[in-house]
């Protein structure tokens, strides 16, 4: 492995090894593949996830799988893995961190990735064409939210018996608020749009967003990563671009098998709280409760380097 790395792609495993072995095969077919390097990043599983993911990288020079002691969440492995990377190499150009259930349909998706302008946003939101309504899952949120739609997201988060039946309900709104939309949204496939949040499923942050002091906040477990790059890339003035050219399938709740329990509620509501207590600016009416943000250097001491040809660190 070399330090001409154009892109790092971070992907996360929790007990869906399958899943992961899929989308390492398509990566791996990927033109450009060979300047990437691929961390894998085993949250914890406790099952046979880790020795079935090494059969799956074997012979890969430029794949690493980090064995994880705890579970950190989607964004605490990514940034371990991301800080792992950097203890032994230079900041690539592109950084990814997307779910395991992600396939890559076009061959050519890294090829068009590195002709971007690396400068040109913070945040690069792909087109994520969804198993569950066969469209594309980006913009997440097309426009920053009113205060009036943040206070009746709390007031769903404040009910677990609400959040149950609006998870339940999501993905039959969603198909048909995208067939109702079809035309409007066909027409709008090929132009390039700036957009307030992209889907959490596949984020491609510039190496611009780093320079400019941004990072990977993992201060909560899951449920509010769209939102904190969201309001991160405001506050450093930085846009989030929606970029249908460059287009990936996602077998959508495969990651997380889409179960919503007592757990699952509880970590929605803490990462909407601290997402709206750390990037609060618009939001003060809504009050705040949480910890402040950390930054992202020297928040973890003696990193270790990250290893490759298919080795577990652990």
């Amino acid at each position: 492995m070399n330090d001409e790395c154009k892109a790092l792609i971070i992907t996360v495993n929790f007990r869906r090894a399958d899943c992961t072995s899929r989308f390492v095969k398509s990566a791996a077919g990927l033109e450009g593949f060979e300047r990437c390097f691929l961390a894998i990043v085993d949250n914890n599983s406790e099952d046979d996830s880790v020795s079935s993911i090494q059969r799956a990288i074997e012979g890969l020079d430029n794949v690493a799988l980090l064995d994880m002691p705890q579970n950190r969440g989607y964004f605490g492995a990514a940034r371990e893995a991301l800080r792992q990377y950097l203890s032994s190499h230079p900041l690539p150009e592109w950084v990814i961190v997307c779910n395991n259930d992600i396939e890559f349909g076009d061959p050519h998706f890294l090829s068009r990735l590195f002709r971007k302008e690396n400068t040109a946003a913070g945040i690069i939101a792909p087109c994520i064409i969804s198993a569950l309504t066969g469209h594309d899952a980006n913009p997440s949120i097309r426009k920053r939210p009113s205060v009036f739609r943040m206070w009746r997201y709390r007031v769903w988060l404040n009910n677990y018996h609400a959040m149950r039946f609006k998870n339940w309900l999501s993905p039959m709104a969603r198909k048909v608020r995208y067939s109702i939309f079809r035309r409007a949204t066909a027409s709008e496939r090929a132009v390039i749009r700036r957009i307030y949040a992209p889907h959490g499923s596949f984020l491609i942050f510039s190496r611009q967003l780093f320079e400019a002091g941004g990072f990977i906040d993992d201060n909560f477990f899951l449920y509010a990563e769209e939102f904190s790059v969201a309001e991160m890339c405001l506050r450093l003035g930085l846009p989030i671009l929606h970029d249908p050219s460059l287009k990936i399938w996602h077998q959508e709740g495969q990651s997380t098998d889409r179960v919503f329990n007592r757990t699952v509620y509880a970590h929605q509501k803490r990462g909407f709280e601290y997402a709206l207590s750390t990037y609060k600016h618009g939001y003060a009416e809504l009050g705040a409760s949480a910890p402040s943000a950390r930054t992202m250097a020297g928040d973890v001491p003696n990193p270790q380097p990250m290893a490759g040809a298919g080795d577990v660190v652990r």
